[in-house]
């Protein structure tokens, strides 16, 4: 009997209870169903904004492959040869591919592939693969892992997410210092920019401006922790990289010289408000201090890390703390030449204006004076204005390559400013010229017919 009657109370509370429950897991439904309900609604407007800078990086990539199936059609140059050259990259059957993995990218496949290779004393011809920075290769890498294509196809498709994602991040960074008309425009002009051909090569430009523009984002919100991180990021991607820690350290001095000039009230002390009404200051904790004017430096500290770690590597597998220095000097005749390099090229493209390796970066250097112009009078944030300035610097002062189209791509400042104030006919016209620019260097590019008509992106 006691047994029936203690089952008949818990049967009791069960009913008492199981409306409250139901009333709570219908209320659980209704917040899902409200919260899938806005989450679809913003879903479509911003699917829409996106499709504004994809669809403008997918009608550039028809231009650039429309000129790679000419050279293929012609068969000419080194497509006679699989696109191979000199560089690692061969996949026979799949010209388009191949197209898409010469030059640099050849050396990021192998890296990816093989590792690096360190022996200098005997050279070995794959000692080069040195000079190229690790970040690309481990991502080639992992996207053949996951994937399960071949080496080729997973960079080439890598490289081509990764230039979309780009064109996404300079629309978002533009509209957010401009507007939407002029964040289209320029990013028009980025993806039909003749140096845009390497967003679909095997290169590091779509990386690198990823990482600045999540960086330059960071900074402007006092993200020091993100900044930094995506200024290391960079670091050991491209020695263009590099010109972060310019901006970190830029925008870190700049806040703790206005944290410092603050009244020590807004610095030190917080307001305490009494039951009566009255406040009264209270000293803030020494920690708060301490984050307050001192976390901006996060941010330079860091920036720099991911070019130092992967020298350290190479001094800890050589024991040559100027490795990379001298791979660089033997091998690519690099160095650090301040502007020597920009009088030499000029000189050359007036003695042999048939030679591109001479006329296209003199044209370039022409293309970056009226670009600093334009990007004096937009007057951007500061680290806008820094990092596309000491990007160019350290191409100008460092190798053979001058102002090659290229850099105006991971400088991406410049190419916005000339976009800018331009409008209507005048800048459709100006994207056709940078189109039929962009066709013509793809075409050269690519098709490497001889020596004298060869040019490195």
């Amino acid at each position: 009997m006691r047994d029936q009657r203690e089952r008949e109370v818990t049967d009791v509370g069960v009913r008492a209870h199981a409306p409250g429950r139901a009333v709570e897991a219908s209320g659980r439904s209704d917040r899902l169903t409200r919260a899938g309900s806005r989450a679809a609604e913003r879903l479509w407007p911003t699917a829409k904004m996106l499709a504004r800078p994809l669809g403008l990086y997918l009608a550039s990539r028809v231009v650039v492959y429309v000129a790679i199936g000419v050279v293929i059609m012609l068969h000419v140059g080194i497509s006679t040869q699989h696109f191979t050259g000199p560089w690692p990259a061969s996949s026979p059957g799949r010209p388009l591919f191949e197209a898409l993995g010469t030059w640099d990218g050849g050396w990021y496949m192998r890296i990816a592939t093989h590792g690096y290779t360190t022996a200098m004393h005997p050279p070995s011809s794959f000692t080069a693969s040195t000079a190229f920075l690790p970040v690309l290769p481990v991502l080639l890498r992992i996207s053949q892992f996951v994937s399960g294509l071949a080496i080729l196809q997973a960079a080439v498709l890598t490289s081509f997410l990764i230039g979309a994602v780009a064109s996404i991040c300079v629309w978002l960074f533009v509209r957010h210092l401009t507007d939407t008309p002029t964040a289209d425009r320029g990013t028009a002009l980025w993806c039909f920019f003749p140096g845009a051909v390497t967003l679909s090569l095997v290169y590091t430009e779509g990386l690198l401006v990823v990482f600045a523009v999540v960086c330059l984002f960071a900074l402007m919100r006092g993200r020091w922790l993100l900044a930094g991180i995506a200024a290391a990021g960079a670091s050991a991607t491209a020695p263009e990289g590099l010109a972060l820690f310019a901006c970190c350290a830029w925008a870190a001095g700049a806040a703790i010289l206005a944290k410092r000039a603050e009244p020590p009230l807004a610095v030190g002390r917080h307001l305490a408000v009494s039951g009566d009404g009255t406040t009264s200051t209270m000293p803030a904790s020494r920690w708060r201090r301490w984050s307050t004017t001192t976390s901006p430096l996060l941010a330079p500290l860091l920036a720099p890390m991911g070019w130092l770690v992967y020298q350290a590597y190479l001094w800890r597998r050589t024991g040559d703390l100027t490795f990379w220095y001298q791979v660089e000097k033997r091998f690519f005749n690099g160095g650090f030449h301040p502007w020597a390099v920009t009088g030499h090229l000029e000189q050359q493209a007036i003695n042999q204006p048939g030679v591109p390796s001479f006329v296209i970066p003199t044209l370039g250097l022409l293309v970056l004076a009226a670009a600093a112009v334009a990007l004096w009078l937009w007057k951007p944030p500061a680290v806008v204005t820094i990092y596309a300035a000491v990007t160019m610097a350290l191409v100008l002062s460092s190798g053979v390559l001058g102002a090659r189209p290229r850099f105006f791509i991971a400088a991406f400042p410049f190419v916005v400013a000339l976009a800018r104030p331009v409008r209507g006919p005048a800048f459709h016209a100006l994207l056709g010229v940078c189109a039929g620019a962009l066709g013509l260097l793809t075409l050269i590019l690519v098709s490497f017919i001889n020596l004298h008509l060869a040019f490195t992106p």
